[in-house]
């Protein structure tokens, strides 16, 4: 009989990655493709995944029979009946049609449509967290967007359409002047994702009211070459404008937590994300904060705060692993849609 295979898709606002590997999920099996999120048009991304999973198909010398199923995680909003992306701020288009387009070129294969964080928090569960984290548990990436998942009594939660714990949109600051992508304003991204840091940097550089040299120093006076990167880099090295944005940022991680943990009573947020290469600047204050004066955020014990040990691929590890729990009937996923 063949040997069997499970495939895992996540779909970033910058990267998408596709992974195949044994339903075991043995690190050694996990092979994972990636490439750049293209935006050209609606149907980009669903050709880039296939493209990709077509590589590692072949290169492998796996058939199509031998895939019991394809887990797609994409940043939301979802509509998981549908098949398809909405609304999404960071991917260019207001629909994007994923199981259909898939679903033409493997036919007959189950595809399971998921939040990329939904599903990262089943890669944290299944990968990594202690024993007494994994009833209770909320994965956060701080990335391109603010976005997550949350397993609470050892169950996913998902939403009547599959975008449960839209973090990243919820209003931390009501009276903010500063608009999402999403169209709406305050939203906990523009103060702590990476599009949010180089959005409010700009604004700032061009009110002109705090000394911002080293920061323009570091990017040759280069406006246009501004990210966050660039931004946590002159907040370390002391720049003014920058050192404000990057408190900011973390402040509102506080905010939060605080509100996260207040909704779902976890015993632990791992945090991920692109944003999270300057950890030290980022984690440090958040566990200090909720380990010597958590009630200033939250009335509940708080969490522990950790870090992905996957990085980048905690994702498409994710996505795996809905898979596999699928397959073998997982009570985690129990009165869910797939």
């Amino acid at each position: 009989m063949d040997e069997k295979f499970i495939v895992g898709v996540d779909i970033g606002g910058t990267w998408i990655r596709v992974a195949i590997c044994t339903p075991d999920l043995i690190d050694k099996n996990i092979k994972i493709k990636i490439t750049e999120t293209l935006k050209e048009n609606k149907y980009s991304i669903s050709n880039s995944v296939v493209k990709l999973l077509s590589a590692l198909l072949s290169e492998n010398d796996i058939k199509n029979e031998q895939i019991i199923g394809i887990g797609l995680a994409m940043a939301g909003p979802i509509d998981i009946i549908k098949g398809e992306g909405f609304n999404n701020p960071n991917l260019g288009f207001r629909i994007i049609p994923l199981k259909g387009p898939i679903e033409e070129k493997f036919p007959g294969i189950p595809i399971y449509l998921i939040n990329d964080c939904n599903a990262a928090v089943l890669g944290v569960q299944y990968f990594e967290a202690d024993d007494d984290e994994k009833e209770n548990l909320v994965y956060i990436t701080v990335s391109t967007g603010v976005g997550g998942g949350a397993i609470c009594n050892g169950h996913l939660l998902l939403g009547k359409e599959g975008n449960a714990v839209e973090i990243g949109h919820g209003i931390v600051e009501p009276k903010s002047t500063i608009q999402c992508n999403c169209g709406a304003y305050g939203c906990w991204e523009v103060y702590s994702s990476g599009t949010g840091v180089k959005l409010r940097t700009l604004n700032a550089l061009n009110d002109g009211e705090l000394n911002a040299d080293i920061l323009l120093g570091i990017v040759n006076g280069n406006k246009s070459k501004i990210t966050a990167k660039e931004v946590f880099q002159a907040a370390r090295e002391g720049d003014i404008l920058s050192k404000k944005i990057v408190d900011e940022c973390i402040f509102y991680c506080k905010v939060g937590i605080g509100l996260i943990n207040n909704y779902y009573d976890v015993s632990t947020i791992y945090f991920g994300g692109a944003m999270i290469k300057d950890e030290m600047q980022i984690i440090p204050p958040l566990i200090e904060q909720f380990e010597k004066d958590p009630i200033k955020f939250t009335i509940n014990h708080p969490p522990k705060i950790k870090i992905t040990k996957y990085r980048d691929e905690i994702g498409v590890r994710g996505a795996l692993t809905l898979v596999k729990y699928k397959s073998e009937n997982n009570p985690i996923l129990e009165g869910t849609s797939f």
